[in-house]
């Protein structure tokens, strides 16, 4: 074993395929970013023993600088995090959001989701990209069923009737029974299983960075819906704020040229604020956007998780709490599986995940696409739509509460039931005595 920061360990090599024995043949993740150290958290709990491989090194990753990149932690998501023991880690650096002020900036249309109106819970927490990612791998380096390689390739898979060989960059490979496909939207698994990938360019670039405020900002996420695509903001702190600014692309290229004092300046000439309001924080970056939805979950032996399976369009943040849907579906068929004595690979347990998961997948990919697609224009027809579309959600108090506990993560997805973790319910890789 080799030590790694603060008294954690981490597996020092692999063994060579030949050798492990057919019983020790535990599942392999390949992705150590959030999903990835998620789903091993959720399935070492459960009493499921992983091989986790990420491809970065181990301090490179602990070392991540503050770049303005934020998460926002739905509800749904949060209790999963709490369910797992992980919350009273993540919950002092999180930010509590009370509700979302929608604006289309087409039609003038307004609409504002308050938490409150369903229950006595945040709508959820804005959080930073890195303090999550951290905060997870720590957590995953502490536990005794979860080895961890870092710095560790995967460059081929042979499938065999009981196993796949893994074939790793350093000449090593290593037997598994199930590989799990948690490494993003480029994911390798996802291309060495063979599962196809639609793939739709939106010529929109993200723009992520950071501002410091200069009074104590509302805990409330603030979402511009204009024809170049949405800005929002999202609290970090009582007086930081992570920036998602959707461009076309030229214009979001010259904004990162201009330096961030003039893009601070631009952000408030947006905003419509007379008041300056603070400075550009962070390490202002440019993300070409795609939306991309692998045609199916599951190979032979082979399931995906995540971005690995689905690359949302930011629009309402709805990305990586859709891939915590993943890790607990995914999680609670492995234990269902293991309690009943079921080989973890097999197409039976691997079509329950794929029947849970592709219809939650599918309208979540599909609505983002759409209402991206239905915001960013100026057509007047569409403005039309917009303008009627909000204000009946906001007159109809059932269905604007049935919206905010869907958008808060709390209502049933398409395709069958919350899993237990997002219930609150603990997971069990043991069989219930007789």
């Amino acid at each position: 074993m080799t030590s790694t920061p603060e008294g954690c360990t981490t597996a020092g090599r692999l063994l060579p395929a030949a050798t492990w024995p057919a019983a020790d043949r535990p599942p392999v993740i390949v992705g150590g970013g959030h999903t990835g150290l998620l789903l091993a958290l959720a399935l070492e709990q459960a009493g499921l023993p992983v091989v986790l491989l990420d491809r970065e090194p181990l301090e490179a990753t602990l070392a991540t600088d503050f770049d303005g990149r934020a998460l926002g932690l739905m509800q749904g998501a949060c209790r999963v995090l709490e369910t797992l023991g992980l919350w009273s880690e993540l919950a002092p650096v999180a930010t509590p959001i009370w509700g979302v002020d929608v604006e289309d900036r087409g039609s003038g249309a307004r609409i504002a989701y308050d938490a409150r109106s369903v229950g006595d819970a945040p709508f959820g927490y804005g959080i930073e990209t890195r303090l999550l990612r951290s905060t997870l791998l720590r957590a995953a380096l502490a536990r005794p069923g979860i080895t961890f390689h870092p710095a560790t390739v995967v460059t081929g898979l042979r499938r065999q009737p009981d196993r796949l060989v893994l074939a790793l960059a350093d000449g090593h490979s290593l037997a598994t029974s199930l590989l799990l496909g948690a490494d993003g939207r480029a994911s390798a698994v996802r291309a060495l299983a063979g599962i196809p990938l639609r793939r739709y360019d939106y010529r929109q670039t993200a723009l992520t960075f950071a501002v410091r405020l200069r009074r104590p900002q509302s805990p409330r996420v603030r979402e511009l819906l204009r024809p170049a695509g949405p800005l929002a903001l999202l609290p970090i702190g009582p007086q930081l704020c992570s920036i998602t600014w959707i461009e076309q692309t030229e214009l979001a290229k010259a904004l990162l040229a201009a330096g961030p004092v003039h893009l601070a300046a631009a952000l408030q000439a947006e905003l419509g604020s007379a008041e300056p309001f603070g400075e550009v924080v962070g390490r202002p970056t440019g993300h070409p956007l795609q939306g991309q939805l692998a045609a199916r979950y599951i190979a032979p032996r082979v399931a995906l998780a995540g971005d690995a399976a689905h690359g949302l369009h930011p629009i309402h943040a709805q990305g990586w709490n859709l891939g915590v849907r993943d890790v607990a579906a995914l999680a609670e068929v492995l234990a269902e599986a293991a309690a009943h004595g079921q080989d973890p690979g097999s197409p039976e347990v691997l079509l329950r995940y794929q029947r849970w998961r592709a219809g939650d997948a599918a309208l979540t990919f599909n609505l983002t696409d759409n209402l991206n697609r239905l915001f960013s224009n100026d057509l007047e027809p569409a403005k039309l739509l917009r303008s009627a579309g909000l204000g009946l959600v906001d007159r109809l108090a059932p269905l604007k509460r049935l919206v905010i506990r869907q958008g808060m993560g709390l209502g049933a997805p398409l395709g069958g039931r919350l899993p237990k973790l997002a219930q609150g319910q603990p997971l069990t890789a043991r069989a219930a005595p007789a």
